[in-house]
């Protein structure tokens, strides 16, 4: 017996999702990243731009009114059984919308990773992560923390 899919989340009709790679503006991921996020402020560009490509899908959502990326997530992803998900934001500008519940929605719920397990690693937003099932690792879950520093930025 499958398990319908929850409601789609509901966001003003201003914001569109996508997950064509070909609209995904890249230098406003790189600026956020860069300069916003704690886990993102270490990466060159060419690390950034390496990883997006190097994943298995993203969503971004866009302003209509503006054209400006408002929000982005990416996955990585054998395709089969698995998902990390990376990368979240939603800019500060748009907050408050429920555009970090519908990028989450979109990327586990709405695309072809449904009955993968998933992961992520965060130090924040455990409420809105928790509403997709995300819990705390089991005894199955082993991990290697980094055992080398961050190189530096070029």
């Amino acid at each position: 017996m499958t398990t319908p899919p929850p409601p789609p989340v509901p966001v003003d009709d201003r914001f569109e999702f996508f997950d064509d790679r070909a609209r995904l503006d890249y230098d406003a991921v790189v600026e956020f990243l860069t300069h916003h996020v704690y886990w993102g402020k270490w990466r060159s560009r060419a690390d950034i731009r390496n990883a997006i490509d190097g994943s298995w899908r993203v969503v971004g959502a866009i302003d209509t009114a503006t054209g400006d990326l408002v929000a982005f997530a990416r996955a990585i992803s054998d395709g089969v059984t698995v998902a990390y998900l990376a990368d979240v934001f939603v800019v500060p500008s748009a907050r408050g919308h429920s555009l970090g519940k519908k990028l989450v929605d979109e990327m586990i719920e709405r695309g072809p990773g449904v009955h993968f397990r998933w992961l992520l690693h965060t130090d924040d937003a455990h409420g809105l992560y928790r509403q997709f099932g995300f819990v705390d690792p089991d005894e199955t879950v082993l991990e290697r923390r980094r055992i080398r520093p961050i190189p530096p930025r070029p």
